[in-house]
């Protein structure tokens, strides 16, 4: 049997049914060749269970090596050793993986005895080229879970708030990203704000209470325009009359009022993901979204009066 021919039925036989190329070299036809495997174990594969004892699993490159000895009797036996010292270390060696595809080495597992002893390794399978579609539903399902945390929604304005203004209204949100490890893969999920639904807690003004944006708004400061309505925000035209609306109240001046208006922002996050080091980020199917509350206000109606003294007080009558 040549030496190619023995190295290959060898790789076979631990490799399983792998469709890489596997092209060892070997310096003499005579040579004996013994596959072990060497590196560190990882965590079993049922981890995240302490109710003892169980089978090892662990991932590590497959080693080969040329013993210099006759072919009679080929060694398959799997262990962790690496070559002894006065053997050859050849390369057994596959198609590369591509740059957004991450590799995983061999898979093996250490069989747990009922004596409490373990097996030497099995070679459960061969290196992978883990891809983003082997990814997403462990990443949607990430996603699903992961923890947002909810953006400050604002409806700038001091109390009471006054009907016939436009208040402008703005969240402070950003992209959120964690670390992860699916499939034994590093991958980075990023939570993307993409819509921003705001309830202005408004039913008596024509149009809705509510709007739907692609802006998280922005706040107004002393050297811009005033806010009108082409600023993210909302004006109140009325407060519902008090004798025949539920939650408008008259005070004691016949001042009409509602206590307790608040605003709610609904924020819409679309999820991507990549394996960390890549630069292709994958979106994931479907959103999440989270529910911002304001602090309750009064808001209540400016009324015209004449008065006889002006702001400076002068007398006009």
């Amino acid at each position: 049997m040549s030496a190619i021919t023995a190295a290959a039925i060898a790789a076979s036989l631990l490799l399983g049914t792998s469709t890489d190329v596997y092209t060892p070299i070997l310096d003499d036809p005579a040579d004996e060749v013994r596959l072990g495997a060497h590196g560190a174990a990882q965590n079993p594969a049922t981890s995240g269970q302490d109710d003892g004892p169980r089978d090892r699993y662990f991932r590590t490159d497959l080693t080969t090596c040329n013993l210099a000895a006759t072919w009679d009797g080929v060694d398959l036996a799997t262990t962790l050793d690496t070559c002894p010292d006065e053997a050859l270390e050849l390369t057994i060696q596959g198609a590369p993986c591509t740059d957004d595809e991450y590799e995983l080495a061999d898979l093996w597992v250490e069989r747990l005895r009922d004596d409490g002893t373990y097996t030497d390794p099995e070679h459960l399978s061969g290196r992978e080229c883990i891809t983003p579609t082997d990814l997403a539903p462990h990443a949607r399902h990430e996603f699903a879970t992961m923890h947002i945390p909810t953006p400050q929604a604002t409806l700038q304005a001091r109390e009471p708030l006054l009907a016939g203004v436009h208040y402008p209204a703005y969240a402070t949100t950003q992209p959120q990203i964690v670390d992860v490890t699916l499939l034994d893969v590093p991958v980075q999920i990023r939570a993307d704000p993409v819509e921003y639904t705001w309830n202005f807690d408004d039913p008596h003004t024509p149009g809705g209470a509510t709007l739907t944006t692609t802006d998280p708004g922005q706040p107004w400061t002393d050297d811009a325009p005033t806010p009108d309505h082409t600023w993210i925000g909302h004006t109140y035209t009325h407060l519902g009359h008090p004798d025949t609306h539920t939650g408008t109240h008259r005070d004691d001046a016949g001042n009409w009022y509602r206590p307790e208006v608040t605003t709610t922002l609904t924020t819409t996050w679309q999820g991507h993901f990549r394996i960390t080091g890549t630069s292709t980020w994958t979106t994931i199917d479907g959103t999440i979204t989270t529910t911002s509350t304001t602090d309750p206000v009064t808001l209540t109606e400016a009324r015209a009066r004449l008065v006889c003294d002006d702001t400076h007080g002068h007398t006009t009558c």
